[in-house]
């Protein structure tokens, strides 16, 4: 596990403009959604996880009930 901070995840992982909060990262870890740890109220991410998804994600909408890994993923 390579952890970086989330506001690293998100300058590589996202496009411009649409990496999520701090807070939607902490959700997405809490909820298994993402791999990562909440350290002392910051998200760190697993960046060898989350780089598996390819090229730059775009938002997405997490408010539905049943959002998945795969969901995130796909974008």
């Amino acid at each position: 596990m390579q952890l970086i901070p989330h506001t690293k995840a998100g300058r590589e992982f996202f496009a411009p403009g649409a990496a999520p909060s701090r807070a939607r990262w902490c959700e997405w870890i809490e909820r298994g959604v993402v791999k990562g740890k909440i350290i002392d109220g910051r998200p760190y991410i697993d960046a060898n996880w989350f780089a598996v998804s390819g090229p730059v994600l775009e938002a997405v909408d997490t408010s539905r009930a049943s959002t998945t890994a795969l969901d995130l993923l796909a974008g």
